[in-house]
Formats: structure tokens, C-alpha cells, sequence
């Protein structure tokens, strides 16, 4: 899977997006990019993360609504920031009573976290860096999924479609998460991480506008048809195969085992794609 922007995109589905672009541009301090269309079915907002693009999708037809949480579903479930200035920050939610915790860690730890909530209450965890890195680091978002099976995700993610696994992270107790384990997979410069909550939880994924939450991954290949073929080959879920999406990207989307939608966009803009 050849990446011709190291840094992948996400797409969160919101009944309120006027509410959730102002936490993210006035609280958490990003950049507001042009809005674009997705045609008959909404349009997208858009917010820059270091290179990463922040998607909010309008959808004419309201989603149903979904409890964010790590512990509420398996799905995408948490975005983690990468953050020079995680006070500023806090100081901001602070000032409009939006609730956060901080995390415990020892005091030589070269970061700091805390976990809140943005406006529609999916998980953020936000990680404040002691040495700021400026635009010396790009790879500003990390995503966070819970998954029913973590052997399938591993095999998903690194077999099929290739990615570079990182050592298992181990987390405090107080995370909740089955073996005190956090696994995790490079596409690009970008962080998928994951872990299971164990057995019982429901299912929460499916195409970006079926409900609300974080919906959508997006990835900047150098040939989407050619990637399906080697996709198809490797027994790997298609959702929809590729297409044209107006004059501007060639679009395909797959499922992970739980059948998260990643979509992937061979285009001659990076901010093109059948969902913003």
C-alpha cells in the first residue's frame, strides 16, 4: 500500500456541526479548511491536524445517533492528539467548563495525557509533549478502535494489508482494556491503535452516515485500482469498488473484521474523496 500523503484522515458523523466545528477550531485550536460537498448526500467540514485532515460530515439524511466511549462499542473509537500545547488547551476547556482528567504518570515521562470528550462525546486522548516539536512533526492524530477480536484486527491490519506493527504498548489497569494491551499499526506516519474490551460489547461501524461517531478513515494511495486488485486477492472485505467521484479521485472503500469503512483516494488533491 504505496501512501502518497504519509498522514491519513478521519471523518467523524455529527447531527450538530456547527457545534462540533467550533469545539474543535475554538477549543482544541485547529485550523478551519474549506468546506466541500459530498453531492445529494451532505456536505463535510473541514479542520487541518498538522497534515492530517479532520473531517465532519453534515448528512442530508441525520444519522442515528451513537454513545461515544471506549468502553460503550468495538468501532473507531477514541482519536489521540499529539499536542505542543496541551495547557493551552486544558486552559481553554477549562474557561467553558468542558470536563477532562488527567492521567497519572511517572514524572519522568516525556508526555503528558489527559481524556476528554469533544462535542458529541466521542473519546479524545490528548497528549501533551514536554519538548514541543513545531513543524518538525506532521503526524499530529493517532486512531483508537475497540475491537471483538484482537488476533483478527493483527492479522487484518498487518497480513492484509500490510502495515508496520509497533511493540505492544502496555496501559495502566485503570484503562479497562483485556490484558493491559494496546497493539498498534503504522500506515505512513499515521498510528492505528487498538484493543478489546473484552466479550459483550455491540458492534458499532458500518458506512460513515449510518450513526454518529467516528466513521472514517481516509488513505491517499498511488493507484486505488491496482491496490483492490492486491485487496480483492487477499480475501480483504470490499464495501465499494472503485469508481470516479466527479473529475477529481478515483474511490474505493473496505471494512476491517468489524467493519470499519477505510476509504482509499487516488487523486490529484489530497482533499478530494467521495466523503470530503
Amino acid at each position: 500500500m504505496q501512501l502518497y500523503k504519509a498522514e491519513l484522515d478521519v471523518g467523524i458523523a455529527t447531527l450538530d456541526v456547527a457545534t462540533a466545528r467550533t469545539f474543535y477550531q475554538e477549543v482544541m485550536g485547529l485550523q478551519v479548511l474549506p468546506a466541500t460537498s459530498m453531492g445529494k448526500i451532505g456536505t463535510t467540514s473541514r479542520l487541518r491536524v498538522g497534515n492530517h485532515v479532520l473531517k465532519l460530515f453534515d448528512f442530508a439524511k441525520p444519522p442515528e445517533r451513537s454513545e461515544g466511549g471506549t468502553d460503550k462499542a468495538n468501532g473507531m473509537r477514541l482519536l489521540a492528539f499529539i499536542l505542543d500545547d496541551l495547557d493551552a488547551v486544558l486552559a481553554r476547556m477549562d474557561a467553558v467548563g468542558h470536563p477532562y482528567r488527567k492521567l497519572a504518570l511517572p514524572d519522568n515521562a516525556p508526555f503528558r495525557v489527559a481524556f476528554a470528550n469533544d462535542a458529541d462525546g466521542n473519546a479524545l486522548e490528548l497528549v501533551g509533549l514536554l519538548r514541543p516539536a513545531g513543524d518538525r512533526l506532521q503526524a499530529r492524530l493517532q486512531i483508537g478502535l475497540t475491537v471483538s477480536d484482537i488476533a483478527r484486527a493483527r492479522h487484518f491490519y498487518g497480513e492484509l494489508l500490510g502495515l508496520q506493527e509497533e511493540p505492544e504498548m502496555k496501559l495502566p489497569r485503570s484503562m479497562g482494556v483485556v490484558g493491559n494491551t494496546r497493539y498498534g499499526f503504522i500506515a505512513g506516519k499515521t498510528t492505528i491503535k487498538f484493543w478489546s474490551r473484552g466479550d459483550g460489547l455491540p458492534i458499532h461501524s458500518g458506512a460513515p452516515g449510518r450513526r454518529t461517531g467516528i466513521r472514517l478513515i481516509t488513505a491517499f494511495v498511488d493507484d486505488v485500482d491496482v491496490l483492490h486488485e492486491e485487496l480483492v486477492g487477499r480475501g480483504v472485505t470490499i464495501k465499494i469498488a472503485p469508481y470516479d467521484f466527479e473529475d477529481s479521485a478515483r474511490v474505493m472503500f473496505i471494512a476491517d473484521p468489524d467493519g470499519n469503512w477505510i476509504e482509499f483516494v487516488t487523486s490529484k488533491t489530497p482533499s478530494a474523496g467521495a466523503v470530503g
